[in-house]
């Protein structure tokens, strides 16, 4: 049976190769006045490389007061074609088709700001922050109006720098009709209110750029604009309500496909209190898989109900094979556009074309703001599990003529990454593992039986451990690594990759609970280690990294509380951007965060807890469950002074971050042997 991934589609001016489209994302490698850059030309080279049906340039800002980030790049004159032409040069030598998101701020420019701004202005110097009313502001808190003729001149700006991306080469022009931008809050019906010019026809602004792109390239040339199509906000405009009003303009104009996101940036009530319209966008790690398909579904009916036969673009939170072959399915979309999923495996096209499927890194879904920064606050895209990403050429890999022994100390995140690395630049490579199976803390990290998308966290550890065995990289399990079996040994390089321990607190009996198991650590609940008597109350000590556990506990059905010494509720990192979902779940299961309580005594089943207000309670257990944070844990380094062994040291066993800083940090070493 032919995949349907790799079947080609004819739009009205383009052929695609396949199903799979890199979408526009926003990269910020340009230079500081908006040049491609050598950074730039790498990272969608990869993407052509990885064989893609077509790559799509991501957010090109059209006028220099639209900026969101100092690194955005820019088609503000004829002077920034020169530079574009190799961006095109290496995606179509790659065989994909390649186009260009053109792109202007309006409202969100004032997002990232971290010192106070001016009315009107965003945080970049010569940035706007202005929408049609101002009445709902994005970054800035007091957003400008724009005028009619700055409306004008923007459709001019657009038109010029749609021009430039055809005398470039690009094979067709996208919009970001999308997310907040200028186009996209004119669109809106909560911040477009009240104007009395002619933009208070809402779809004006889109269809003049199109229109004015169509003067100045013809109007064969291809334009696929990415459009909000559900807004998903308490009176903000439905599905329903774009395809009457816009999606039939959209295709009176004549483009060549859709391509499809839901939600936006605005500062209003999402109609869905589950997953917010900010978390449709780009979804995020418990938002559903697949979150937007039924809403292309809905496009598709609404559209060939009034004969419509729009080729449609459709993503978000798609990350398999499988949930691709869906998005693409029948009554949904005929393409998948792929972010994410792109940067943490940008080769996942051309491993379903030659059937190894099975060596796609699946994208977590967590992690990538840790490591590179925000997009929208001085940070590029980059991917927590992928560190070439963004660096592509500069991590090319090149065969050693000087092979080394290493010895890779802990089969966890940065241990295989480093191994994986080091075994392909041509070294000599064994991990010690003292475990009984490679994974570290990733392999059972996402171990909650109650909450969504959990599966996902070992999608990195798998694919890892599925690369050594590919690799045939040498295992040792089972096997305690001592600083004179290193010795004897004799590695050129000892990698120290033995990650965190709990940091437990200093509580009088709880040493002795720990032994008699009447305590444990959460690492041995989620590793299995310890399995819980559903039926005897469970006491939780840390809520930073406790509070999953807490909740996932409470919806089985078992009685729990949750204690923290903290005066206020501090998520641990790696919980991070999903606190939100946490707490609002764990009040609905009637789980209390209580703060500021500190445990003096633990014994005989009985926890002596002093609460912030000097209140003294003892509280009665089945078992402590302690939730401490973690220390780093390097038993080797000191013990390898001298020994002329060369000793680098990766991850949590440094400090404790993400695993992502783990994956980084051992690509980096591993190349500099």
């Amino acid at each position: 049976m032919t995949d349907p991934l790799l079947q080609p589609f004819r739009t009205k001016g383009l052929t695609f190769k396949n199903r799979m489209v890199h979408a526009p994302t926003t990269m910020n490698m340009s230079d500081d006045r908006g040049y491609v850059t050598r950074q730039a030309v790498g990272a969608y080279e990869s993407l052509a490389a990885g064989g893609y049906g077509a790559v799509c340039v991501g957010a090109t800002c059209v006028r220099w007061d639209g900026l969101i980030n100092e690194r955005m790049l820019g088609f503000y004159d004829d002077t920034y074609t020169i530079s574009h032409r190799e961006l095109v040069e290496v995606i179509h030598n790659n065989g994909a088709l390649a186009g260009i998101q053109l792109f202007y701020g309006g409202l969100i420019p004032g997002v990232g700001g971290t010192f106070p701004l001016e009315p009107g202005k965003g945080w970049i110097p010569g940035t706007v922050s202005w929408g049609p009313s101002g009445k709902y502001p994005i970054g800035n808190p007091e957003p400008g109006v724009l005028t009619t003729e700055d409306y004008e001149s923007l459709v001019e700006s657009f038109g010029q720098a749609a021009r430039r991306a055809k005398e470039a080469g690009y094979d067709y022009v996208s919009y970001h009709f999308c997310h907040g931008s200028l186009p996209h809050v004119t669109l809106s019906l909560l911040e477009n209110q009240g104007r009395n010019d002619k933009y208070q026809d809402r779809f004006l602004f889109c269809e003049e750029i199109i229109k004015r792109a169509q003067e100045l390239c013809g109007k064969d040339y291809p334009q696929i604009p990415r459009m909000v199509c559900d807004e998903n906000f308490e009176g903000g405009y439905d599905l329903d309500y774009f395809i009457e009003h816009y999606a039939t303009r959209l295709h009176a104009l004549g483009i060549d496909a859709m391509d499809c996101t839901f939600g936006s940036m605005l500062p209003a009530k999402s109609r869905d209190p589950e997953v917010s319209s900010g978390e449709i966008i780009g979804g995020g790690f418990y938002v559903p898989n697949m979150v937007a398909l039924p809403y292309l579904k809905h496009m598709r009916e609404g559209l060939q109900a009034r004969g419509i036969d729009m080729p449609l673009m459709g993503s978000c939170n798609v990350n398999t094979p499988e949930q691709m072959r869906t998005i693409i399915g029948e009554g949904a979309a005929d393409f998948y556009a792929s972010c994410r999923q792109s940067l943490d495996d940008p080769d996942f096209p051309r491993k379903i074309a030659e059937g190894r499927e099975d060596e796609i890194r699946k994208s977590t879904r967590t992690g990538a703001s840790l490591m590179t920064g925000n997009i929208f606050a001085k940070g590029i895209a980059g991917s927590a599990q992928n560190a070439s990403f963004g660096r592509d050429r500069d991590y090319a890999l090149t065969k050693t003529l000087a092979p080394k022994k290493v010895a890779i100390v802990g089969g966890g995140s940065g241990g295989m990454e480093y191994a994986i690395t080091a075994h392909e630049i041509g070294h000599d490579v064994t991990i010690y593992e003292a475990g009984d199976q490679l994974g570290g803390v990733m392999a059972w990290a996402g171990n909650y039986k109650n909450l969504p998308n959990v599966e996902q966290i070992a999608y990195q550890p798998d694919w890892h451990k599925l690369m050594v065995a590919k690799h045939g990289i040498a295992v040792k399990l089972g096997q305690t690594v001592t600083a004179d079996l290193l010795k004897g040994e004799k590695p050129d390089v000892v990698v120290v990759a033995t990650g965190a321990k709990p940091a437990l607190p200093e509580i009088e009996g709880l040493d002795a609970a720990l032994e008699s198991g009447a305590a444990c650590t959460i690492d041995d609940v989620l590793s299995g280690a310890k399995v819980l008597d559903k039926d005897k109350p469970v006491l939780i000590w840390g809520a930073g990294e406790g509070i999953e556990l807490a909740l996932d506990l409470a919806r089985s059905g078992i009685a729990v509380r949750l204690v923290d010494p903290a005066p206020a509720f501090v998520p641990a990192p790696y919980i991070g951007s999903r606190a939100k979902a946490v707490l609002r779940w764990a009040g609905q299961a009637g789980l209390t965060l209580e703060q500021g309580v500190e445990l003096s005594r633990v014994a005989d089943g009985t926890a002596q807890a002093r609460h912030a207000d000097g209140r003294e309670e003892s509280i009665p257990f089945g078992t402590l469950v302690v939730a401490p944070g973690r220390v780093a844990y390097d038993p080797l380094s000191r013990e390898l002074l001298g020994s002329g062994i060369r000793v680098q040291v990766v991850g949590d066993a440094r400090t404790p971050r993400s695993y992502g800083n783990a994956i980084h940090e051992a690509a980096y070493l591993a190349r500099h042997i």
